[in-house]
């Protein structure tokens, strides 16, 4: 493609640098033919997610080969072996999640670990839907999700106390408010300065630590990838829309595919 602002590979880490590292998260953009980096087999799992152009994936000894497109992706259990590259004219951008630290778990390079799908276990929200895509790997030590939000909404204004997250824009424009430490408890005022707020389209991430309030609102429609701790029910709301409690909101989780 002439004039792409892809280098034929390219990787970027989207884990904010002052944030303590409890998970990978990292951007890898490849030119036509382009190849992911090789790594030995892992004692961590990983997760890959493509989100533009195409990738072939090849693993299972060499015997599986495929091609995969937005939305598409693979779980690479410790132990995997495989191999990817961008596959089609144009440019590939492909997200990688992972835990921090590997863990203890044996490889056998003889005997390697097949990747297998993601999930498409999907949750309805006021304000839009997610999937989670780890729904199926409970023991991979993260947690990968795909948010849509549609236009004028917007999330609850938040904080966690043991979760860490960081979003990813894939497209549409998102106003974010991040950095803010949470109140004390229950009932005091929360003061929102301006400068707080933040505005970030295609390509630009952000994290948020635990106790730390933060809120989304779509100025266009949005889509995101988040990667986080597992702590999935721990959700304090300070304000929401429709009046949700805190945690998990059970009516969210029909258990419906995406």
């Amino acid at each position: 493609m002439r004039n792409s602002p892809f280098k034929p590979t390219a990787s970027r880490d989207l884990v904010a640098s002052d944030t303590a590292r409890r998970y990978l998260f990292v951007e890898h953009r490849l030119g036509p033919d382009g190849t992911l980096p090789s790594r030995p087999p892992s004692t961590g799992y990983r997760t890959y997610l493509v989100v533009a152009g195409a990738v072939r994936l090849v693993h299972g000894g060499g015997n599986q080969d495929r091609v995969l497109t937005p939305w598409e992706g693979w779980h690479a259990p410790p132990g995997s072996v495989f191999r990817c590259a961008a596959a089609g004219p144009g440019d590939t951008l492909l997200l990688e999640a992972g835990c921090v630290p590997e863990s203890a778990h044996p490889v056998r390079p003889d005997a390697p670990e097949p990747c297998h799908d993601l999930s498409d276990y999907a949750v309805t929200k006021p304000w839009g839907s997610e999937v989670w895509y780890t729904q199926n790997a409970p023991d991979c030590g993260y947690v990968v999700k795909r948010i849509r939000m549609e236009s004028g909404h917007r999330s609850s204004l938040q904080s966690h106390r043991r979760k860490t997250e960081t979003n990813y824009v894939v497209e549409g424009v998102a106003g974010v408010l991040n950095g803010v430490p949470a109140p004390e408890g229950p009932g005091t005022p929360v003061a929102v300065p301006s400068a707080a707020w933040t505005r970030h389209a295609a390509g630009t991430f952000w994290t948020s630590p635990p106790d730390t309030l933060h809120r989304v609102v779509a100025e266009q429609a949005y889509t995101s990838v988040e990667v986080s701790t597992t702590e999935l029910d721990d959700v304090v709301r300070w304000a929401d829309d429709t009046g949700r409690a805190d945690g998990r909101i059970t009516a969210e989780h029909p258990g419906g595919r995406a």
